[in-house]
């Protein structure tokens, strides 16, 4: 590990461990940060953030690849966003249309990383033509399938713990919830919101309109990647990745590729 990930990581760590004790003082009840459903939300995310920050170096282990330091900040501020900003700051109550920002530009970070790993396995396996396409096939869907699988991550600790990350009760209500998670409106009050249109397809909207702005981010990452590596094909490698020592870059595979070809 180099110095600047030996500075980097132990800082992303030391602020989410923070958040996850203030989180978990707050469900014990010694303090009153959050209400209990969101310390618990904030308790999974902190969690979550603690092992995200060391994917690069497990991706980097299972391709054999190098990635430059603008993966660990691009992952270290979509962390910060969805985390601190997002759950601990309750950013995705306060600001209408955040989470779906969040969400496309985080896939488009996605599409770029799948793009860039695909392209580097590309050239070691496949000599023949179409590497770029396809690469930014697969970085679409990469990205999309990241996404839909934190669909199911939401899903599932929604269901197991009683979070609010799917955002199935609405921000008005959601200062209306007891210690326990509960609504304290009447039973009337309600059924009133939830048998209207509004109200039923409530989580439902939330759900997809996520889904449509991580398609909407995979395909501006794929298309930025198109554009910019088509005439800044070097770039794939000074900014996104580099190779492990004495890898042939992929600027450099190419111009050799073209001096035998003339």
């Amino acid at each position: 590990m180099d110095l600047f990930r030996k500075i980097f990581y132990p800082i992303e760590s030391t602020v989410y461990f923070i958040l996850l004790v203030l989180a978990i003082t707050t469900v014990a009840g010694s303090t009153h940060y959050w209400d209990a459903t969101q310390a618990t939300t904030i308790i999974i995310a902190a969690a979550t953030g603690m092992v995200g920050i060391w994917c690069p170096p497990l991706v980097e282990k299972l391709f054999k690849l190098k990635f430059s330091h603008l993966i660990d900040i691009i992952i270290a501020v979509d962390l910060f966003a969805a985390v601190v900003l997002g759950e601990a700051c309750t950013f995705y109550y306060r600001f209408q249309g955040m989470d779906k920002f969040f969400h496309f530009f985080a896939t488009a970070e996605l599409a770029l990383g799948g793009y860039v790993v695909a392209k580097y396995i590309l050239a070691k396996t496949n000599k023949g033509t179409h590497q770029v396409a396809l690469a930014l096939v697969f970085g679409f869907f990469f990205a999309v399938a990241f996404e839909a699988a934190w669909e199911v991550y939401e899903f599932a600790y929604d269901t197991l713990a009683g979070t609010n990350m799917q955002k199935y009760i609405p921000p008005e209500y959601y200062e209306l919830l007891d210690e326990d998670g509960n609504l304290t409106l009447s039973m009337e009050e309600i059924a009133n919101f939830y048998r209207t249109f509004e109200g039923y397809h409530y989580a439902l909207d939330d759900t997809m309109y996520d889904i449509l702005a991580d398609v909407g981010g995979g395909l501006f990452g794929c298309l930025s990647c198109a554009v910019v590596f088509h005439f800044y094909p070097q770039l794939q490698d000074k900014i996104i990745y580099r190779p492990v020592e004495n890898e042939v870059l992929y600027g450099e595979e190419e111009k050799t590729a073209d001096r035998k070809n003339n």
